[in-house]
């Protein structure tokens, strides 16, 4: 990946809204440069800027969203810096731990943030653009601003994102929402963002309902959700997907160290 800022777009469409994500590295930059040039690279609404190391003596302000990238050896450093975004209140971007793993036995409910194998980060980098940032950039029959989103990225937990699709929308939020419950593990889900897509022929407003219905019967009572269901430019077949972005309470309250 050349420096710089590339763009990702996933729906044809063009639009003026635009997503500035940075990764700060406490690990290998060179890892982090690899899995961005593996994400779909065009002109469009969502801007990775090129990975850095973290300058100590400033903290990122032109990004909409900092991904803190460490391991196990840089933990400690990633969650002081942090620390110091948290202090900078809404003026600072929205700031997310992303934690590698290796053979360690640490748990991913221990971390409040997203736990991924090393080997894994190109993946899991797609699926929290798909879960967290494509909802917000086509219209739909129910729209999420960013503002909504980044009240879910910054809510405390364990992050956990999960995927379903299938040819019956029934079957494919029930999927969904089951895996939902296992990553839960019985754990709080204090904040979720679910999306449903399909062609726009095929959204209804009663299929919205059920996914509805089927957050708040996982969710912790007093837990935020937010619901999308855009216009995508998909065949117009009987295929759906359900995407969530959730954040769960930790196993331990006080994040690791």
């Amino acid at each position: 990946m050349p420096d710089g800022t590339t763009h990702t777009q996933f729906v044809d469409k063009a639009v003026d809204f635009t997503i500035r994500v940075s990764c700060e590295c406490y690990c290998s930059l060179d890892l982090v440069r690899e899995a961005l040039s593996q994400l779909p690279v065009c002109n469009g609404a969502l801007a990775w800027s090129a990975p850095s190391m973290p300058d100590q003596d400033t903290l990122e302000t032109d990004s909409d969203v900092v991904l803190i990238v460490s391991d196990k050896g840089t933990l400690a450093q990633a969650l002081d810096r942090l620390s110091r975004y948290e202090e900078l209140g809404r003026e600072a971007p929205s700031h997310v731990l992303i934690y590698l793993q290796d053979n360690e036995n640490a748990s991913a409910e221990d971390i409040a943030g997203l736990t991924l194998l090393r080997e894994h980060l190109a993946a899991g980098l797609a699926s929290l653009a798909r879960a967290a940032f494509l909802p917000i950039i086509p219209q739909g029959l129910i729209c999420v601003d960013w503002c909504d989103t980044r009240n879910i990225l910054e809510t405390e937990g364990q992050i956990v994102i999960e995927e379903a699709s299938g040819s019956r929308i029934e079957d494919v939020i029930e999927s969904a929402m089951a895996r939902l419950r296992e990553s839960a593990t019985g754990r709080p889900i204090h904040g979720m963002q679910a999306s449903m897509l399909c062609s726009p022929r095929k959204l209804a407003t009663r299929y919205v309902g059920r996914l509805s219905n089927a957050c708040r019967e996982v969710a912790s009572d007093d837990a935020t959700i937010i619901l999308a269901a855009p216009w995508m430019d998909w065949p117009d077949i009987d295929y759906y997907e359900v995407r969530i972005l959730a954040r769960i309470e930790c196993r331990e309250p006080e994040r690791i160290g």
